[in-house]
C-alpha cells in the first residue's frame, strides 16, 4: 500500500520553488526562527499560520489538515478569501503575505459518482 503525502508547495510565478511534506501533527509558518516554515517577509507575523493534521472522522486511515490564522496583523487567505479556519481540500491556494501555497491533499482526485432514478409517478 502507498503512503499517502499530503504536502504544500511553495509557489512564485507557476514554479514550485520548495515542498513541504505535512508529516507532523502541526506546521507553523512564520517569521521567528521557531517556525517550521521561516517567511523573510515584513507582512508575515511573527506566528502567522498553522497547519494542524487530525485523523478523519469519515475515513479510516486518512487525514484532515486545518489551517489556522493566529491572529496573524495581514490575516491568511485561502483562494482570495481572509480565513480564521478553514478545512483544507486539495487544489487550495493559501497566500501568507506575498507567499503562495499549493496543498496537494496526496489523494487521487477520481471519485466514484452514484445516480439515482427517481421515477415520475
Amino acid at each position: 500500500m502507498i503512503a499517502i503525502q499530503a504536502k504544500l508547495l511553495l509557489k512564485y510565478e507557476g514554479l514550485t520553488l520548495n515542498t513541504l511534506v505535512l508529516d507532523k501533527t502541526k506546521l507553523t509558518i512564520g517569521r521567528a526562527n521557531d517556525n517550521d516554515v521561516i517567511l523573510d517577509d515584513a507582512a508575515v507575523s511573527s506566528h502567522h499560520a498553522r497547519v494542524v493534521k487530525s485523523e478523519s472522522e469519515y475515513f479510516e486511515g486518512h487525514h484532515d489538515y486545518d489551517l489556522e490564522d493566529l491572529n496573524s496583523t495581514n490575516g491568511t487567505k485561502v483562494n482570495d478569501q481572509a480565513i480564521t479556519r478553514h478545512r483544507l481540500q486539495h487544489g487550495d491556494l493559501i497566500r501568507v503575505g506575498v507567499h503562495e501555497f499549493l496543498f496537494d491533499s496526496g489523494e487521487p482526485q477520481k471519485h466514484e459518482t452514484t445516480a439515482i432514478y427517481i421515477p415520475d409517478d
